[in-house]
């Protein structure tokens, strides 16, 4: 079966909302930064900035004295490059709490709703919740 680029974000999005109401933040976090990165792909195609490349230049202006660019993205990525892939040696266990799934979440949501200019109704009950509970 054939999918946009852009379905396979929405359905991966959904699944990671999901398994974050699960408790299952490893799947959430693998799914929401599979989506992420392909909203982002689509947003700079389209011209468009993403989500993290947004929260970049925030923190550049407003925090100077914070961390160099190829940091801000090391550190910004490691849960889910944890997840991913195995090129420290050194490294031997990855923390993945409900904090690092509700980042991925956001990061995909925000790239998500750029491209598309809506949210789903799972993606919305996502944002109530977060809401509700800020």
């Amino acid at each position: 079966m054939d999918h946009t680029k852009n379905d396979l974000a929405r359905i991966q999005l959904e699944e990671a909302i999901r398994h974050y109401f699960k408790g299952s933040y490893v799947c959430s976090v693998t799914l929401a930064g599979a989506s992420e990165e392909i909203t982002r792909h689509i947003l700079e195609r389209a011209g468009k900035e993403p989500s993290i490349d947004s929260l970049k230049q925030w923190l550049h202006e407003n925090k100077p004295e914070s961390e160099s660019l190829n940091d801000f993205y090391k550190n910004a990525n490691a849960t889910r490059n944890g997840l991913k892939h195995f090129t420290d040696p050194a490294e031997t266990n990855v923390y993945v709490g409900e904090e690092e799934a509700h980042f991925w979440i956001m990061r995909g949501l925000m790239n998500y709703s750029r491209a598309n200019a809506h949210l789903t109704a799972v993606m919305q009950q996502y944002v109530q919740n977060w809401v509700g509970n800020a």
